[in-house]
């Protein structure tokens, strides 16, 4: 078996095979950016990163996070699916905080309709993009990881492949940071599992409900099991 090419998955993900060799030249030097204020890129980073229900938010938010971003992040969540924050872009904070308004955001406020999956491949591009310019080293530990999770919302085995690398290589960045280590080390156990149903089913059995696909038997018996929401 060939060793895993973590630039050959990833050039693979949307066609960004330019923009990946370029990013993993060693000569490769990332752009200078000239850093603007954007009190709406700090207003989405400070809501989803600060506060003592972090974990609780990400995971477990249900209805009152659900309101909670419905009421405060709809107009930007409504440019974002509609690609006008493209100049957020340019800086590894704004990137972060795009991705999180059309991969985070979006489930929160369309949940349970089509729509909360609708823009992922705008995500995922953008998601691609960044991870190959590195913008994703440039950010905080537990930051990086929202990078990532728009590969594993993919219901692609190369997206699902290029994700579980990418989380492995958390806990390599994590020396010395124990509690950092151990959510590097969860990011990857669901790497892992996001990645074994693709391999199983090719898709995420959670959403055929919402998407109006009809489920197999074995994948009504592993929604039987499993209730990840993915």
């Amino acid at each position: 078996m060939r060793p895993f090419n973590l630039t050959s998955s990833l050039s693979k993900v949307l066609g960004f095979q330019a923009i990946v060799k370029s990013a993993f030249n060693p000569s490769y030097r990332a752009m200078s950016i000239v850093s603007t204020p954007r009190p709406e890129i700090d207003r989405v980073i400070k809501y989803w990163f600060e506060g003592d229900d972090v974990p609780q938010k990400w995971f477990r938010g249900g209805p009152k996070v659900d309101s909670e971003i419905k009421d405060h992040f709809s107009a930007l969540v409504s440019q974002a699916r509609a690609a006008e924050l493209t100049p957020w872009t340019a800086a590894p904070k704004g990137t972060l905080a795009l991705i999180i308004l059309l991969d985070q955001f979006s489930r929160n406020i369309f949940r349970g309709s089509p729509e909360s999956y609708s823009k992922d491949r705008l995500g995922l591009g953008i998601a691609a993009e960044a991870i190959a310019k590195r913008f994703d080293r440039q950010v905080p530990v537990m930051q990086q990881v929202f990078f990532y999770l728009t590969l594993m919302h993919d219901e692609n085995l190369v997206s699902q492949i290029a994700g579980m690398a990418l989380c492995e290589g958390l806990v390599e960045r994590c020396v010395g940071e124990e509690m950092m280590k151990d959510f590097a080390v969860n990011s990857i156990k669901s790497a892992q599992s996001h990645m074994d149903c693709i391999r199983r089913f090719g898709r995420f059995p959670s959403r055929n409900e919402v998407l109006g696909r009809k489920s197999t038997a074995e994948e009504i018996e592993y929604l039987e099991k499993e209730h990840s929401g993915w």
